[in-house]
């Protein structure tokens, strides 16, 4: 739930209150541009701030939830918990960098996301598998 929450902050930062100021610093008068402008890279750096701590958070949770299916849970190979811990641990690292240089290092995204998206594909086909398991059964 904590995670929904940071990501619907990061949305409304970025897509009301970010807009609002970038569409203030456009129809601002030019002497009044740089303060409009300056404004506008606070809320932007407001924004990375967010996008961050909620990479963060996705991390633990993606490494928590890993460290649970390797230990206990009987519905999953050990393995794919570790693909979790290993997607958590790709997307921390890339909230600290997102924290230090902002989104500028875009090839680090494309790989947790990947990294994400491989998880979430292995989890829903064994969740899928055993569904239609249960479903064979009279």
């Amino acid at each position: 739930m904590l995670n929904a929450s940071t990501l619907m902050i990061l949305q409304t930062v970025d897509g009301i209150s970010l807009k609002r100021a970038v569409d203030s610093w456009a129809a601002a008068p030019q002497q009044e541009k740089v303060v409009a402008f300056r404004v506008a890279e606070g809320i932007r750096w407001t924004e990375i701030g967010i996008a961050s701590m909620f990479h963060i958070l996705q991390g633990a949770t993606a490494i928590i939830f890993g460290v649970a299916i390797a230990i206990k849970h009987s519905a999953f190979p050990r393995w794919v918990g570790g693909i979790g811990v290993f997607a958590g641990i790709l997307t921390m690292n890339d909230g600290i960098s997102v924290a230090y240089v902002g989104f500028a290092l875009g090839h680090l995204a494309t790989t947790y996301e990947f990294t994400y998206a491989v998880l979430v594909a292995i989890i829903g086909f064994f969740m899928w598998k055993r569904t239609m398991t249960k479903m064979a059964i009279p």
